[in-house]
């Protein structure tokens, strides 16, 4: 078992469960909630339990090495801190596409400075449709049109 600390102050230890709870969401393709993070570690090790990866969680959230979301609304996903990025979330199939944004770290800077204010985050959500699901939406809506013209018809 691992025992090099992850951070001075907390004096957390890096155990091999947290080892492995990283290491799956660094290779998750997505942003991953508790409940998916810890089906996927139970396929690696049986005996870790929930209350393990919501605790793991919450430290590796205190230390910045992950980021929480919560874009629907009820679950919290979790994604490895990396350099600024911002989100845009499919109403329909709920797929979450990640971008960039310049103009972000522009508005934090000059808000921090006609205010006054440390800006030490800014998080950008944007919910919408995806192509697919705006096809989809589209051909729905077409089909019901179509229906409904054809009853007038009669």
């Amino acid at each position: 078992m691992a025992t090099d600390i992850i951070n001075v102050e907390s004096r957390k230890r890096i155990t091999a469960q947290r080892q492995m709870l990283l290491e799956l969401l660094r290779e998750a393709d997505g942003h991953l909630d508790a409940d998916e993070l810890y089906q996927r570690a139970r396929q690696k090790q049986p005996s870790l339990s929930l209350s393990t990866v919501y605790r793991s969680m919450k430290l590796f959230k205190e230390l910045g090495l992950v980021e929480e979301h919560q874009f629907d609304g009820t679950r919290r996903h979790y994604e490895p801190k990396q350099g600024s990025h911002h989100h845009l979330v499919c109403l329909g199939c709920g797929r979450i596409i990640e971008f960039s944004c310049p103009t972000t770290e522009k508005l934090k800077a000059r808000i921090g400075r006609e205010e006054g204010f440390e800006v030490t985050e800014a998080e950008v959500r944007l919910a919408g449709y995806c192509p697919d699901c705006r096809q989809r939406l589209l051909d729905s809506r077409t089909d019901a049109e179509s229906e409904q013209e054809t009853g007038e018809r009669r």
